[in-house]
């Protein structure tokens, strides 16, 4: 929230300086000619309008800190536009006529000073509703703040709490034919069985510690898409592989948890992979962007779908950063272009 400007130090140490002068010069143009102004130009009154000033900024500052304090959760904002514009003026008539008194009969030893008197008030009252004036836009303003800080609080946690759903899922698709490929595996070949058993715990070891992350290293992404790939292959006899182009020297390429395993999911789950059309995936990793195309050969049923994990993917980069998660088909290739963040040193 931006600190009202009423409360700051260099506002209250200069602005009745620059307006204390500016008051006595107009004060000086209603009472004399212009050509007069360097004859009765006096530095005492020009103190006593720097005094008024200050004197009177102080005081409407701490009304209205006792006004934020006592009444500003109990009345509406017309009440208290009431009372603190209310208050505000009867102070300055209270200051105004206190030393402007003071000053023409103690000092000066006047015993009429109604006309001056009647326009340091009208001045000094003109100020005072410029002083609410400026503090009400500040406070509209930080109303308002308040406001659009609250919807991306919670809109923030929303996307939160669809990330650690969909990091915390454990994807049935992918277990189940895990498991229909271990079952096979273990009537046929046991030394087999026991990889894939080492494979497939490392998939969940790494899914399980990086739930509580939302970023993740690329390298670390991409070693799980390795283990993946392989799993997957036991079941595809090495009809699936990937190609990794890294045109960037950057190391410090992060992306959100478990995109890459969604995004491999969904092309398997997509795809026809056989020995007659064996599948390569092409990863491409710029400064930018995370780019992972393949040819476009859907399958005539999906049996599980990755869509809501790739609109809650959708969502997470969206609150992250700037650019878009983006699926396109190009030609005969589809592309996910995914963004990337970088991790400062």
């Amino acid at each position: 929230m931006v600190k009202n400007i009423i409360n700051n130090s260099v506002f209250r140490i200069f602005t009745p300086i620059f307006y204390g002068v500016t008051m006595y010069i107009l004060i000086l143009l209603i009472f004399d000619r212009v050509q007069d102004l360097s004859e009765n130009f006096l530095i005492i009154e020009l103190v006593l309008c720097l005094i008024i000033t200050y004197t009177l900024f102080e005081s409407v500052r701490i009304f209205i800190l006792l006004v934020e304090k006592k009444i500003s959760d109990q009345f509406s904002i017309s009440k208290r536009l009431l009372i603190q514009g209310g208050g505000s003026l009867l102070i300055s008539v209270v200051i105004t006529s206190f030393l402007i008194s003071f000053y023409f009969s103690k000092l000066v030893g006047f015993s009429s000073y109604k006309n001056e008197l009647i326009v340091f008030n009208t001045i000094f009252l003109l100020t005072t509703v410029l002083y609410n004036m400026i503090y009400f836009s500040f406070f509209y303003l930080n109303k308002t703040n308040e406001s659009l800080l609250e919807k991306e609080d919670i809109l923030r946690k929303n996307v939160e709490i669809e990330l650690d759903t969909y990091k915390n899922k454990i994807n049935p698709g992918f277990l189940y034919d895990s498991l229909e490929t271990l079952i096979s595996l273990s009537k046929q070949d046991i030394d087999k069985a026991d990889q894939f058993i080492l494979k497939l715990s490392s998939v969940y070891r790494n899914i399980l510690s990086a739930k509580n992350s939302e970023l993740v290293h690329v390298d670390n992404e991409l070693k799980l898409v390795d283990t993946l790939i392989d799993i997957f292959n036991f079941k595809l006899n090495n009809n699936l592989s990937c190609r990794v182009n890294k045109k960037t020297l950057d190391s410090n390429i992060q992306l959100i948890s478990g995109t890459l395993v969604v995004v491999i999911e969904d092309i398997v789950n997509r795809t026809v992979i056989s020995e007659l059309q064996p599948l390569i995936i092409d990863i491409i990793i710029d400064d930018e962007l995370f780019v992972i195309q393949h040819p476009i050969r859907n399958k005539l049923i999906q049996e599980f779908s990755k869509q809501t994990e790739i609109d809650h993917l959708k969502k997470a980069y969206r609150e992250f950063g700037d650019n878009e998660f983006d699926i396109i088909e190009e030609s005969k290739n589809k592309i996910y272009k995914i963004p990337i963040f970088k991790l400062e040193d």
